[in-house]
């Protein structure tokens, strides 16, 4: 496992990261998703990807702490967690949640320091707005008042040895250049596949200010798995036949003829789901990837995927030019929609 510097933070990170949101059950119980999901964070471990991602909005922390607390690898980890401050519906900034949430997640997860922070902003914006362009100037205007306790709070974390570096999870590129711009930020982590290149548009900028990046998603939810691609040969009642997918769909059709000629015999990846991991580090400002394990076969796919050549990165400008021009012409991400498809 090959590891990327995080910015200039001094961290090396492998740059698969243990995603954890749908390996278990969100309940405690003999669930068969579970035992495989378990199996798999503890052979991640093993095999030296000691980066491991939770959120206990996914209801599954319990599980990866059970495996993290028997584990001998277990304070090798570095732990990313997303903190939601303030949350949906909620019109300020309350410091004591913030640290409430680092408290909580260090006695879950069996830690002594949070590595990385995810800070996610909703706060008092109309959710079915979610996060997309629509919904970007009021969460910025929202911005100012978080910042400072934020940056308080934060500080007195890191004073007390219990967080390491601060990221913004920010959705739009206008946020992330507030976020960006603010300094009190170490990196960014956002949503970043074939699909979804917005923040190639703040590389530059977290680049000048030394700051590094951790992507999210890179199968865009298993669209850009090879069990998805295929929109025709889907089963009845799959997800991405809804209507809200429509336009990834289309996106994905002009995407294929820039990728199409990368996969397969003579190509660099052999499969769709190779190459989509493998282009999600197609930036050296990309530190990581967070992959949603499920299996220990999931967990060998993903670090095969990554064998081999990578693709040039003269692609990540064209694929962007895509991206680009549907955001400008529908003002939503590639799913169709600002709020997460897991949050739906």
């Amino acid at each position: 496992m090959q590891r990327r510097p995080f910015g200039t933070t001094g961290m090396e990170l492998p740059e698969i990261c243990f995603g954890t949101m749908r390996f278990a059950a969100q309940e405690p119980g003999d669930d068969p998703r579970t035992h495989a999901g378990k199996r798999a964070l503890e052979e991640a471990l093993d095999l030296g990807i000691d980066f491991v991602h939770s959120s206990y909005e996914y209801g599954t922390r319990w599980a990866t702490g059970e495996v993290l607390a028997r584990h001998p690898n277990r304070d090798r980890v570095r732990h990313i967690i997303k903190v939601n401050v303030p949350d949906w519906g909620e019109p300020t900034f309350e410091p004591a949640d913030f640290r409430g949430q680092i408290e909580d997640a260090l006695r879950e997860l069996h830690a002594e320091r949070i590595d990385i922070v995810q800070h996610l902003q909703r706060g008092d914006i109309d959710r079915r707005l979610g996060y997309d362009d629509r919904a970007e100037p009021r969460r910025v205007d929202e911005f100012d008042a978080v910042l400072d306790p934020l940056r308080e709070v934060a500080q007195r974390l890191r004073d007390e040895g219990l967080i390491g570096a601060l990221t913004t999870f920010p959705y739009t590129v206008g946020y992330a250049r507030a976020a960006i711009g603010s300094g009190a930020f170490d990196g960014v982590v956002a949503y970043f596949n074939l699909l979804e290149t917005e923040m190639v548009e703040v590389f530059d900028l977290m680049r000048e200010r030394g700051m590094g990046f951790i992507g999210i998603r890179p199968l865009m939810a298993g669209l850009l798995s090879d069990a998805r691609i295929d929109r025709t040969a889907l089963p009845p009642g799959d997800r991405m036949l809804e209507a809200s997918w429509d336009r990834a769909y289309d996106q994905l059709a002009e995407a294929r003829t820039l990728v199409d000629p990368h996969i397969g015999e003579g190509g660099i990846a052999p499969s769709w789901t190779s190459f989509a991991l493998k282009f999600s580090l197609i930036d050296p400002i990309l530190a990581s990837t967070v992959v949603s394990i499920n299996s220990p076969e999931q967990l060998h796919e993903a670090l095969s995927a990554l064998e081999g050549p990578r693709p040039d990165p003269d692609l990540l400008p064209q694929l962007h030019r895509i991206t680009a021009r549907f955001r400008d012409e529908h003002g939503v991400r590639a799913d169709g929609a600002g709020v997460p498809q897991y949050e739906r």
